[in-house]
């Protein structure tokens, strides 16, 4: 059977400001991650969006 956890000692024990700044640490690379995946998928958007106007005024060029 576990044994139960004493907040307080924990608390205690803990280098709160070394803690504080490894989980700020944590969320800005969750952000930045997430700020890549998003310029990512900009990136492709644009790019599929060119190449769909590049044929279309291919079409349009052969067609005329």
């Amino acid at each position: 059977m576990p044994g139960t956890l004493d907040l307080d000692k924990l608390k205690a024990a803990c280098d709160l400001p070394k803690f504080r700044a490894l989980e700020q640490e944590m969320e800005q690379a969750v952000q930045r991650e997430a700020q890549e995946r998003r310029r990512n998928v900009e990136e492709t958007k644009r790019a599929r969006e060119k190449r769909a106007r590049k044929k279309r005024l291919k079409t349009t060029r052969a067609a005329s």
